[in-house]
């Protein structure tokens, strides 16, 4: 069955999931940019459901929490 999903959803539940690992990371936005090089303007606009990215900055920002790269993409 395929879920009704719209993107302001499916973006915003993304960025809860970010930063729900970030923080249990115990990191702050800068860290996460630090450890990631994704810039901590681009990780606020991704939390907050702002940002639609790319493949490869999930993929880098789930290495970067330690988690698959499918984690952040189940909604």
């Amino acid at each position: 069955m395929i879920m009704s999903l719209t993107k302001e959803h499916f973006l915003k539940t993304i960025g809860k999931k970010i930063k729900t690992l970030r923080e249990a990371k115990g990191l702050s936005q800068y860290a996460l940019s630090d450890e990631s090089g994704i810039s901590r303007s681009q990780i606020v606009r991704l939390e907050n459901g702002d940002l639609n990215c790319t493949l490869a900055t999930l993929l880098v920002l789930a290495e970067t929490l330690g988690v698959e790269p499918k984690d952040l993409l189940d909604v």
